[in-house]
């Protein structure tokens, strides 16, 4: 049974885009080169978050709050904003990436950051936009800072024992159901949309629930989370950063912590690299690329050609298997210089960058409105 509560309150999101990565993240018991090497990958997306802030908040946005409170999925916090809850619009689910930081955090200064790259004003005039707090994460509060000056936000039981695709994915299912009910849903345009760990979320969601008509996964992998350890050592490897010798040994005891991993995979008390056995397990037994190929619907697949965090091997993969498999519903996006945030580096004396995340999401908005279920 599934209980829901509702409550509407303010937040406020930003103008200016800055990224900031978590460093420090624990590595697994091996040599202290090892664990140097595997902490200082920037390839491996799920140690990095991607948040976007400013100096001075722009705008405020009008969220509605929704609890739903389900047997299996425990507490599931929903925050919808519409420019008008009366209008029959689409309903955009945006999943945001890795990390149990508040969709909205309160930095020292007193500003606020999110972990939503959308604009969210400009397209809540035309979608009812959903965002999902993880297990246990309120939708904005307030963030630690350790001595090192690392920002954090405190773990807690319930974003322990319940985070992993299962619960995200029927999270979002769930939440598409409950907020098709609350507000007027033109169901012929229910997109899901992901980015960075989101992106590996949002073809599970369509798989789960059959009202969703597109799919957006934007810069995460098509492959499973831990395939990407292997890759960035070898390219490691590739780049006579370590040796061949040396790079075999780090393979090896990877596939011995992937056994250990996939040998107890609900635990919730092991951990490896800062999540526990059931978040890595959860997101590794069924690959994104196996869900998509599941999937008749149109899907966006975009990528960074320059993304250091989440390498395009695997996504170009995935688009070769479409073409393999004769599957037509399958539309590949590459910008080649960008990096996982988007931002075009420019070689000159001022080394600037271009960010072009707003071109992104309107490239993606504009798809949707040429591809119709």
């Amino acid at each position: 049974m599934i209980f829901l509560s509702v409550s509407r309150c303010t937040a406020r999101t930003a103008y200016k885009k800055v990224v900031i990565s978590r460093e420090n993240i624990v590595g697994f018991d091996l040599t202290l080169k090892y664990r140097y090497l595997m902490n200082s990958m920037k390839y491996i997306f799920y140690t990095l978050f991607l948040f976007f802030g400013s100096k001075v908040p722009a705008q405020a946005e009008h969220f509605s709050h929704y609890t739903i409170h389900d047997h299996k999925l425990k507490t599931i916090q929903l925050h919808l904003a519409t420019s008008d809850s009366t209008a029959k619009k689409p309903l955009l689910v945006y999943l945001d990436g890795s990390g149990n930081f508040p969709i909205y955090y309160k930095k020292k200064s007193g500003t606020y950051s999110t972990s939503i790259p959308l604009d969210i004003k400009k397209y809540a005039k035309d979608f009812h936009i959903l965002l999902i707090s993880k297990p246990g994460i309120p939708f904005k509060d307030s963030l630690q800072t350790l001595p090192s000056g690392r920002r954090f936000y405190p773990e807690n039981d319930s974003y322990t024992n319940l985070y992993s695709l299962d619960w995200r994915a029927g999270a979002a299912s769930k939440a598409i159901d409950i907020i098709s009910k609350k507000v007027p849903v033109n169901k012929s345009k229910i997109v899901v949309m992901g980015y960075s760990e989101g992106s590996q979320v949002a073809p599970r969601v369509a798989v789960l629930n059959k009202k969703v008509t597109h799919v957006v996964s934007i810069v995460g992998n098509a492959m499973p989370q831990l395939y990407d350890f292997l890759t960035n050592i070898r390219l490691e490897i590739e780049r006579n950063k370590i040796s061949s010798a040396e790079g075999q040994k780090v393979i090896d005891s990877l596939y011995n912590e992937f056994d250990k991993i996939f040998a107890d995979p609900l635990s919730v008390k092991k951990k490896w690299y800062g999540e526990t056995y059931l978040k890595w397990s959860s997101f590794n037994k069924k690959s994104p690329l196996e869900n998509m190929l599941e999937l008749n619907i149109p899907i966006l697949y975009i990528a960074a050609g320059k993304d250091n965090n989440q390498p395009i091997f695997g996504m170009d993969y995935a688009k070769l298997e479409f073409i393999r498999r004769r599957k037509n519903n399958l539309t590949y996006k590459v910008y080649p210089d960008s990096n996982h945030y988007f931002q075009d580096q420019h070689v000159d004396e001022y080394n600037t960058k271009t960010d072009r995340i707003d071109e992104v999401h309107q490239f993606a908005m504009d798809w949707i409105n040429a591809n119709p279920h």
